[in-house]
C-alpha cells in the first residue's frame, strides 16, 4: 500500500474513533498531527427523582391541618435542593408550598387545605438542573358548615332594559369558599334583589348547592347590583351576596311623558310659564338619554298657545321655558315627536284667575214636577251649563237648566261656568239631587163653610186613582171627583159642631202614600 493510501486510511479510523468517544459523551475530540486527544467532559446531571413519603392523608376537612408528610430525593438532584408543593386547590396562607431538603428529605408540616374538592398535590424540585416531579393521590376535602351566599358565575355587565340576562349563579358556601353540596343550605329558596326594578325570575331553589337564574330581567336604566338571600326558614342568617354593577341601557323610544309637569294652574295669559320638560322613554318609562330618541324634536300644541312650539331633546329630555298661553281657560298641552312614531303625552293647565267656589243649591223635586237647577258662587260673565248621568233614578235630563227624570231616585249634575277674562273655568262637586215620587199636595182654591157643599181644587204632583180625602173636622165628607195627575177636584159638606178656622185635609192613596194640604173652614 503506498504513503498517500496508508495515511488515508488512517485519518478514517481515527475519524470514526472520534465519533464514537463523543457518542459515549467522553468530551471533545481534538486531532493534532494525526494525534488523536480527548478532552473528558462531565455528562449533564439526571433530573432527580422524587418520593411522598408519607402519601398526604386522603380526607380532610377544609380548614384544617394535615398530617404531616415529606418528599424525598431518591435519586439525582442535590440532598439539600428545594422542593415547591403545588396544587389545583388553594393553601392556607398562600398557592404554593415551599421547603429546603435536609439529606434529601424536605419536611411538610402544618399544611392547611382551605379550598377544593379532590386536590392532587404536585412537588417539584425547583434547584436547577434538578427538575424532577411527583404527584400524590388525590385528597377528598370536605366543607365546613354553610355561612353564606356567592356569585359563583357572574351576572353579566352589560343588559338591556326589560331583557332577561344571561345565565348567572349563586351557590351557599363555607367560609371558604367552598361550594355545600349537600345537607344544610344545599337545597335553600334564593331570592334577587335590586335597588333597580326587577322582573322575572326573582328566586330559583337550589340543586347541590347551585342557584341558576335564566330569566330574570331588569327593568330600570342605570347601573343595577344584585343582591342574592337565602329566603328558606332557618337559613336567613347567612350572609347574603352583592355582585358588581350591571349597566341597564335603554329599549327602543317607545313613548313621552312629561318628566317634570307644566304647573296646573297660570293666574294670567301672556306670561312665561314655569319651565317645563317632556322625555322620550321606552316601554318601561326609561329616558333615552343616549340611543336613537336622544336627540327628537318634541312638539308642543294646544288651543291655548298662539302658535306649536319645537324644542330639541338634549340626552332625551326637551326642555320648554319659552311657552304662555294666549287664552284661558282648561288648557291641554299635547305633546308629539316629530323625528319618529310614537305615543304622545297630554298635560292640563287651568289658564285665568280662579273663581269663588260654585256650588249646585237645588237638591230635591218631585218626578212631575221638574227642577230649575239654581247655582251660588262663580266669577265672571262666564255661562253656566250642566251635565247629569242617571244615580237611582232612570231618564235623568237636563234642558236649559231645567232637570227631570222618567222614575223616581236620584240624579247626578255637576255645573261648570265658563271662562272669562280674567277668570279660568270653574266647575262644581258632582251633587246628588232626589227626585221624589210621591204624591205632593200645594194647595186648595176654593171656600169651604160649616153646614154648605163645597166644591175645591187641590193642585200638586204625582197624584194618582183619585185618593181617599179625609180631615180633623167632625162631620166632614168629601169626594174626589176628578184626578189629572197634577190636580184634584173635590166635593165637600162639613156638618157638625167644628169651630171655623185653619184645619187640614189628607189624601190617601191607592198605593198607601199620602199628601196632606191646609185649608180655612169658614
Amino acid at each position: 500500500m503506498s504513503t498517500a493510501s496508508r495515511t488515508k486510511e488512517n485519518h478514517r479510523s481515527i475519524s470514526s474513533r472520534a465519533k464514537s468517544l463523543l457518542g459515549a459523551g467522553l468530551g471533545t475530540v481534538l486531532l493534532l498531527g494525526g494525534v488523536t486527544l480527548v478532552g473528558v467532559l462531565p455528562a449533564s446531571a439526571a433530573a432527580s427523582t422524587l418520593t411522598f413519603s408519607p402519601e398526604p392523608t386522603a380526607t380532610t376537612t377544609a380548614g384544617a391541618t394535615l398530617a404531616s408528610f415529606s418528599v424525598n430525593i431518591t435519586a439525582g438532584g442535590s440532598p439539600t435542593d428545594t422542593i415547591v408543593i403545588s396544587s389545583t386547590c388553594t393553601f392556607s396562607g398562600g398557592s404554593t408550598l415551599t421547603e429546603a431538603a435536609t439529606a434529601g428529605t424536605a419536611a411538610f408540616t402544618n399544611v392547611v387545605i382551605d379550598t377544593g374538592t379532590s386536590c392532587t398535590l404536585t412537588a417539584t424540585d425547583t434547584s436547577a438542573g434538578d427538575s424532577g416531579t411527583i404527584n400524590s393521590t388525590a385528597i377528598a376535602v370536605t366543607p365546613t358548615a354553610a355561612t353564606k351566599l356567592a356569585f359563583t358565575t357572574a351576572p353579566p355587565a352589560t343588559a338591556s332594559d326589560n331583557v332577561a340576562l344571561t345565565l348567572f349563579k349563586v351557590s351557599t358556601e363555607d367560609q371558604y369558599s367552598n361550594v355545600i353540596t349537600s345537607g344544610t343550605g344545599s337545597a335553600d329558596t334564593i331570592a334577587i334583589t335590586s335597588s333597580c326594578t326587577l322582573g322575572g325570575q326573582t328566586s330559583a331553589l337550589e340543586a347541590a348547592g347551585v342557584a341558576s337564574f335564566s330569566a330574570l330581567s331588569i327593568n330600570q336604566v342605570g347601573n343595577c347590583p344584585l343582591i342574592a338571600t337565602d329566603t328558606t326558614a332557618g337559613d336567613t342568617g347567612f350572609t347574603p351576596a352583592t355582585s358588581s354593577a350591571v349597566a341597564v341601557s335603554g329599549g327602543t323610544p317607545a313613548k313621552l311623558a312629561y318628566t317634570v309637569a307644566p304647573p296646573a294652574s297660570v293666574l294670567t295669559t301672556g306670561t312665561v310659564v314655569t319651565a317645563f320638560k317632556v322625555g322620550v322613554e321606552d316601554a318601561s318609562g326609561n329616558v333615552d338619554t343616549t340611543g336613537n330618541g336622544s336627540t327628537d324634536l318634541i312638539t308642543l300644541s294646544s288651543a291655548c298657545l298662539a302658535a306649536p312650539v319645537a324644542v330639541t331633546a338634549v340626552a332625551g329630555l326637551a326642555t320648554f321655558s319659552t311657552v304662555e298661553f294666549a287664552t284661558t281657560g282648561a288648557c291641554v298641552l299635547t305633546a308629539t315627536d316629530t323625528t319618529r312614531i310614537i305615543v304622545s303625552a297630554t298635560a292640563s293647565v287651568q289658564v285665568g284667575q280662579p273663581q269663588v267656589a260654585l256650588a249646585i243649591t237645588s237638591t230635591s223635586g218631585y218626578l212631575d214636577s221638574p227642577i230649575t237647577l239654581v247655582v251660588s258662587g262663580g266669577s265672571g260673565t262666564g255661562a253656566v251649563t250642566f251635565t247629569v248621568t242617571n244615580g237611582t233614578a232612570t231618564g235623568c235630563a237636563i234642558t236649559t237648566g231645567v232637570l227631570s227624570a222618567t222614575a223616581g231616585g236620584t240624579c247626578i249634575v255637576t255645573a261648570t261656568k265658563a271662562a272669562a277674562a280674567p277668570y279660568a273655568v270653574a266647575t262644581s262637586a258632582a251633587t246628588t239631587i232626589t227626585i221624589s215620587s210621591a204624591p205632593k199636595a200645594l194647595r186648595e182654591a176654593g171656600v169651604i163653610t160649616l153646614g154648605k157643599t163645597a166644591h175645591i181644587t187641590i193642585s200638586g204632583y204625582n197624584f194618582s186613582g183619585r185618593p181617599k180625602a179625609i180631615s180633623n173636622v167632625a162631620g166632614f165628607k168629601a169626594v174626589v171627583t176628578r184626578d189629572s195627575g197634577k190636580s184634584l177636584s173635590l166635593t165637600i159638606t162639613v156638618t157638625g159642631s167644628s169651630k171655623p178656622g185653619v184645619k187640614v185635609l189628607s189624601l190617601i192613596f191607592a198605593n198607601g202614600k199620602r199628601a196632606s194640604v191646609k185649608y180655612s173652614l169658614h
